[in-house]
């Protein structure tokens, strides 16, 4: 009995390894792009007169419902630590010094104008944004068995999931905001700052 001969030499792994690198860096970079599109739009309204979820000096309180486009988005609840349940995996990050995991849990439901579904890419249509930064959801996660996932959702269907952050251990002024991938649809959600 001859062993089993490895499928890729070694230039053909380490190749593959340097080209999903490349991949995971395009995407960062269009990520960057993305946050920075968000936050400096110049058609956004930035004063406290503007409809409550529509700026992002003025989001919606905790709990309350912003209609972004075919989507009403809703935060329903906030873990700040996170740290316990995130390193249930050794595979899932673990926040730096000073900082924190934090979960925040959404309610989505689609009521689109036209066709049937809602397209939903958490990892690109989320940010959290403070005074102190931006943050992007973190997608490299095992082991969260109620994490908001990518797909479409039917029409006048609700879903529920969590979307993960690292945060610095004293930031305050959490907002979340929610663009669609390549849309103009906007919607700001305060994050409650209780802690657990």
């Amino acid at each position: 009995m001859t062993a089993p001969q490895n499928a890729l030499p070694s230039v053909g792994k380490a190749l593959l390894l340097i080209g999903i690198g490349l991949v995971l860096f395009g995407c960062g970079l269009c990520l960057g792009a993305v946050a920075t599109a968000v936050l400096t739009r110049p058609s956004l309204p930035r004063t406290s007169s503007a409809p409550i979820g529509s700026a992002l000096d003025h989001p919606a309180p905790p709990g309350t419902a912003v209609v972004a486009g075919d989507l009403k988005i809703r935060v329903t609840d906030v873990i700040r630590p996170a740290d316990d349940i995130v390193a249930g995996s050794i595979f899932n990050p673990q926040p730096g010094p000073g900082n924190e995991m934090m979960l925040v849990t959404v309610s989505i439901t689609c009521h689109p104008e036209e066709g049937d579904t809602c397209p939903l890419a958490p990892v690109l249509d989320f940010l959290l944004v403070s005074p102190q930064g931006v943050h992007r959801p973190e997608w490299l996660v095992s082991g969260l068995p109620n994490l908001l996932s990518s797909g479409e959702i039917s029409s006048g269907e609700t879903v529920s999931g969590d979307l993960l952050f690292e945060v610095g251990k004293e930031e305050t002024g959490l907002v979340l905001v929610y663009s669609e991938s390549l849309g103009e649809d906007v919607a700001y959600l305060e994050v409650s700052p209780g802690r657990r």
